[in-house]
């Protein structure tokens, strides 16, 4: 009885909802509440801005005018039943607001971008007051009073600490939005995906010139995905679109786009560089315990006209490209390794340094092989211009079965150095920050690090001490209660108040950044009951 009555309300459901969706509302909100601004699309795509064609969406600095990235975007690939099926996002996005259930989508007026900001509340933003219409699909909360349930009264939505939190929850279950003129393959029968994207950023100064997403993408269709794969199509025009360079790191797992020269009409001298670390890939769940594939391929295409290197005509072009190949299947080869009379094949481009001039960098050529795989034609020598990237994560034995999960979290950053190539390395200075906070679990400001009761009160030095311009303060109360922890400067004025809430038992640790102040000595002190102390550190810049 339970059972038919379920499926009378599904189809119910199923008439209203898919009645609803005959054509799709672009939705899109801004990430801005630090140096960068971006655009967020339930398409799937992010980095452009949806209001007029063909116009970049990422800004940096926020409100100068200027830009990195044109597009960017979401792309899944799999083979179900033996057919490639596709959940594109490059320029337009197969994606829409909805969620699946069992090969069906659905989507209603709730299915929406939501968007929450540091000091909004339930009367200044509908967002904020609705925020508990999406925690089941996954939107982040803070458990103020750690109940595990989500309480609007109560509990902060968003990501803890963050200065502004997007959420989207999205599918490609509606054949409607599959289209062969996506950008990169799509026209594809529907994966069945359901995408739980959270975006957010941070305004405190170590983290101010970067992004973080995080998606959780689940099988909601009734077949398995086999040899998945997940790319993420970038199209970067860093400041004038027509002088670019690419490249990776394959330690940080960071793809990258740099000026071709040290300086750019718009960007001016020594122009920055800008990219997106892969902080985690997709895992092989096959293999225990299960491992991250991590950055499995990173191509640059579309940059010399070459027929097997150009924008993929269907979907096992777009496929091949995901899988680390070019477009006709043949390997991309190191145009500065050779073993013998043929060179060596790779499925990372560029992966060298800019600055070093180590290893292979766009300044030192390529090699057009199509339909070959270890030889073919040298160029010594890469003109700078307009670039494409891929960068993907996935494994041919990596299945996906239907209510299988895979969550995948990125960092999109961008620095400026003394020169362009110099720019290359401060960003992937600014991406070892991204790793060691994705790696921290996101904790910014203070972290509980045991919830044993200690002997007695205590605060430690500080460490490092010296430092720049990072620092730790560890400390232990025996007591719940309230807490400060306050910085002062060296004429007793207070600098920043780091810690100023009712804690539990524990060992604690505050983090300070002290980026926005000057060398010199200061104090730190700690009030929690009846125990205060006070402690001296020094900052050298």
């Amino acid at each position: 009885m339970l059972k038919k009555t379920f499926s009378a309300i599904l189809f119910i459901l199923l008439i209203f909802h898919c009645s609803l969706f005959a054509q799709r509302t672009i939705q899109y909100s801004f990430l801005n509440a630090n140096n960068i601004s971006t655009v967020f699309s339930n398409t799937g795509i992010f980095n452009k801005d949806p209001r007029t064609a063909n116009t970049p969406g990422f800004e940096w600095p926020k409100g100068s005018g200027k830009f990195a990235f044109l597009s960017s975007g979401l792309c899944l690939s799999a083979r179900v039943n033996g057919f490639i099926r596709q959940a594109m996002a490059s320029y337009n996005g197969e994606f829409t607001s909805g969620y699946c259930i069992d090969s069906t989508p659905f989507t209603n007026s709730n299915l929406k971008i939501y968007k929450v900001s540091a000091g909004d509340n339930q009367n200044t933003n509908p967002d904020w007051a609705n925020w508990g219409l999406m925690v089941p699909f996954g939107a982040p909360y803070r458990d103020v009073n750690n109940n595990g349930i989500y309480e609007p009264a109560i509990d902060t939505p968003g990501v803890k600490n963050a200065a502004s939190t997007i959420f989207i929850c999205m599918t490609d279950g509606f054949s409607s939005t599959h289209t062969s003129t996506e950008g990169f393959g799509g026209g594809t029968l529907p994966l069945y995906a359901e995408i739980h994207l959270t975006a957010w950023c941070y305004s405190q100064p170590s983290y101010n010139d970067m992004q973080f997403m995080k998606y959780e993408i689940i099988n909601k269709g009734k077949r398995a995905w086999n040899g998945t794969y997940l790319s993420f199509v970038c199209d970067p025009n860093l400041g004038y679109p027509l002088d670019d360079y690419v490249g990776c790191d394959t330690i940080r797992k960071l793809s990258f786009c740099l000026n071709g020269r040290n300086t750019d009409s718009v960007y001016g001298i020594a122009p920055p560089a800008a990219g997106i670390v892969l902080l985690k890939g997709l895992s092989n769940k096959s293999i225990t315990p299960n491992v991250d594939l991590g950055l499995t391929s990173f191509a640059a295409y579309n940059s010399f006209n070459v027929t097997c290197e150009t924008n993929p005509a269907n979907p096992l072009q777009a496929y091949l490209f995901m899988k680390g190949y070019k477009n006709d299947s043949s390997a991309w080869l190191d145009a500065t390794n050779k073993i013998g009379n043929y060179y060596v094949k790779t499925k990372y481009c560029y992966s060298g340094n800019p600055e070093y001039n180590t290893g292979w960098i766009e300044k030192k050529g390529r090699v057009e092989n199509c339909n070959r795989d270890s030889t073919g034609i040298f160029y010594s020598f890469n003109n700078y211009g307009n670039r494409k990237f891929l960068f993907s994560s996935g494994s041919d034995d990596l299945i996906m079965n239907p209510g299988d999960t895979q969550v995948v979290y990125l960092g999109q950053l961008v620095a400026r150095g003394t020169t362009d190539i110099n720019s290359v390395t401060k960003l992937k200075e600014l991406s070892i920050n991204a790793i060691e906070l994705y790696l921290s679990g996101f904790v910014i400001g203070i972290r509980q690090i045991s919830s044993s009761v200690p002997d007695f009160y205590k605060l430690y030095q500080n460490y490092p001490n010296p430092f720049n311009p990072l620092t730790k303060i560890e400390y232990q109360i025996i007591n719940a209660g309230f807490v400060s922890l306050i910085i002062y400067d060296v004429n007793g004025r207070k600098v920043e108040n780091l810690v100023n809430e009712k804690q539990s038992t524990g060992i604690y640790e505050a983090t300070w950044d002290a980026s926005n102040y000057p060398s010199g000595v200061y104090f730190y002190k700690i009030q929690a009951g009846d125990f205060s102390e006070t402690k001296r550190m020094i900052l050298i810049k």
